[in-house]
């Protein structure tokens, strides 16, 4: 949430649309936004490196989406991004259910 409001587009006001469904096996957790978008044609396979930026006009050390793929990672889950220059960013969580309830929520509750 933090990055749509960071990256928003300076001409709009900022719309953040957050969404949380079982999806078979998987929670899938959701946040949308009208930002500026990130052009992943030429950004995918860099995107949750570490120390990676694509917009320069704001403070930041690129550590973030690293840090959260890290976590999603070790629940076993994945990220999916959907995402065009100026027309906003979509990144979806999908965290694994076990026994009834996600591995995030297991986490969580320790």
């Amino acid at each position: 949430m933090s990055n749509a409001i960071k990256y928003r587009q300076p001409h709009l006001p900022p719309q953040i649309l957050i969404r949380g469904q079982w999806q078979e096996e998987y929670l899938a957790l959701s946040v949308q936004d009208n930002g500026m978008g990130i052009d992943l044609e030429q950004y995918e396979g860099k995107l949750f490196q570490l120390y990676k930026r694509f917009h320069f006009h704001v403070e930041g050390k690129g550590m973030g989406l690293f840090l959260v793929n890290s976590q999603v990672k070790a629940l076993k889950g994945r990220i999916s991004v959907e995402s065009r220059p100026g027309a906003g960013t979509c990144f979806t969580v999908f965290l694994p259910k076990r026994r009834g309830r996600s591995e995030a929520a297991s986490f969580l509750s320790t």
